[in-house]
């Protein structure tokens, strides 16, 4: 039996959705974008956003906006 393949955080550019995906993959699972990111343009990954709550969410190291609105903004 093949051991199992390792699955990565990615996070889609277009529709701001976090999930593990295998290293080959390219499509988003949700909008069906070629827009994969693997790591914020600081260069921290995204293994702390995959179980995140809420609608709203930033990197820890640069404060970029990753997911969802701020209230602040129209």
């Amino acid at each position: 039996m093949a051991p199992p393949t390792p699955l990565i955080p990615k996070r889609c550019a277009v529709c701001s959705r976090f999930r593990a995906y295998e290293a080959d993959d390219i499509h988003c699972i949700v909008c069906g974008s070629q827009a994969l990111e693997t790591a914020c343009a600081c260069g921290r990954g995204y293994e702390y956003a995959l179980h995140e709550p809420g609608d709203l969410l930033h990197c820890p190291r640069c404060g970029r906006r990753l997911r969802g609105r701020d209230d602040d903004f129209d």
